[in-house]
């Protein structure tokens, strides 16, 4: 009986999200999403915010405020420069050469990663920060380094950094709760020690995403 009534209730539940699934006008977006009538009038919405730039501006910089705060970056020291960086192990390949890099994040604690560089960089050269989603060992994995590779053969300087609590990183557990903080102040420092090499333009700087990353 037992046995009848589980069968019975998995079949419910796979009949349910079976009707769910093909109730839905396309299946390009599966779960709560937003029609396109609903994303117009949201975003009509969003309009009346504001209206000016200087509007806009306000609410950008209240916006800014309140993750800065969220965060608790106002926690971290005052740091500028001092990234006493450690680079070593270059190697050359196909179009691009990398090597080990770290930079110190703040007194003690360092950002471990990989240097990407095309092979023959210019004067100035775009940057590219590359940090990893979630998964053991990311930075060392071939999409990352596939990613970083074919940056760097397009002209990239790029910096490949672990996340707090993976690969190098091991100082502080990814689960704690200051990680969120400490991890946003890496990436920070790393945009920092990008701009303040003079090989890098500072105009032409940009990040790329992955899941956690």
């Amino acid at each position: 009986m037992k046995r009848t009534a589980c069968f019975a209730i998995a079949a419910a539940m796979l009949l349910s999200i079976s009707a769910g699934t093909h109730a839905q006008d396309t299946l390009l977006c599966v779960g709560a999403f937003w029609t396109e009538d609903e994303a117009n009038l949201m975003m009509k919405r969003f309009e009346s915010t504001w209206g000016t730039m200087e509007s806009w501006e306000q609410r950008a910089e209240m916006i800014r405020s309140g993750i800065r705060e969220g965060m608790q970056l106002n926690r971290m020291p005052a740091i500028t420069g001092q990234f006493n960086p450690v680079i070593h192990s270059k190697r050359s390949m196909d179009g691009y050469t990398v090597e080990n890099i770290a930079i110190e994040s703040f007194p003690g604690f360092y950002i471990t990663g990989n240097l990407y560089m095309p092979a023959a960089p210019k004067e100035k050269n775009p940057a590219v920060l590359c940090p990893h989603g979630h998964g053991t060992d990311m930075r060392f994995s071939e999409t990352v380094q596939s990613r970083s590779a074919a940056l760097a053969r397009m002209g990239a300087i790029v910096f490949a950094y672990d996340m707090i609590g993976y690969g190098e990183s091991l100082q502080v557990n990814h689960k704690m709760p200051v990680a969120l903080l400490l991890q946003t102040w890496n990436s920070r420092r790393v945009l920092e020690y990008l701009i303040s090499r003079p090989d890098v333009d500072p105009d032409h700087i940009g990040m790329t995403g992955c899941s956690g990353g």
